[in-house]
């Protein structure tokens, strides 16, 4: 059986509730959390593009390549992501979401 490939994880994240949780770790990295997501799929999520969007359809204001995960040392269950933020990677969905997010997965073809 293949492993399937994360591609692209869309996220709801107002950016006035991002404010205390988006943290910057580095020179253009930050990390955001914190997010009900399993670890099978943070796993799977390494390597692939975070977008944090204010709304559903609308273009995400904050996007990147996740470079690690965690869970969250404040919140049990819940991740934490790393990412090097990447301004150009910043794009509308419309496809796919629930439950405040959507996964986008390597075989997909959508938008």
């Amino acid at each position: 059986m293949t492993e399937r490939k994360l591609s692209r994880l869309h996220l709801l994240a107002r950016a006035d509730d991002q404010e205390r949780k988006l943290m910057s770790v580095g020179p253009g990295e930050c990390e955001s959390g914190h997010w009900a997501i399993s670890e099978e799929i943070a796993v799977c999520a390494v390597g692939a593009e975070i977008h944090l969007h204010e709304r559903q359809g609308e273009r995400s204001w904050k996007a990147g390549r996740i470079i690690d995960w965690k869970f969250s040392p404040e919140i049990p269950d819940r991740v934490v992501f790393r990412f090097k933020i990447d301004p150009l990677l910043q794009r509308t969905h419309r496809k796919g979401w629930g439950n405040e997010q959507s996964r986008v997965w390597e075989d997909q073809n959508d938008d």
